[in-house]
């Protein structure tokens, strides 16, 4: 009972992150993608696919830098 617990913890904290939902979505898209092309021998898809990647790896550093406050730090004066 103990290991549910924790893991239905960190399901509501990931579905709590509103970023992280977009960002494991593209990982996902990226990695079927480049699963299928990988596959079938379809370079073009397998290629296409890798364009979610960046897109994917931006927003869970934003999702990751929100939730533990970074975003608060005062900035220098220019």
């Amino acid at each position: 009972m103990r290991v549910l617990g924790v893991i239905r913890r960190r399901i509501v904290a990931a579905l709590r992150c509103r970023l992280c939902l977009p960002a494991a979505v593209a990982l996902a898209i990226a990695t079927a993608g480049v699963g299928y092309g990988v596959l079938y021998d379809d370079i073009v898809t397998a290629l296409g696919a890798l364009l979610f990647v960046p897109s994917a790896v931006i927003l869970f550093g934003v999702a990751s830098r929100r939730s533990e406050g970074l975003d608060r730090v005062p900035r220098r004066p220019s």
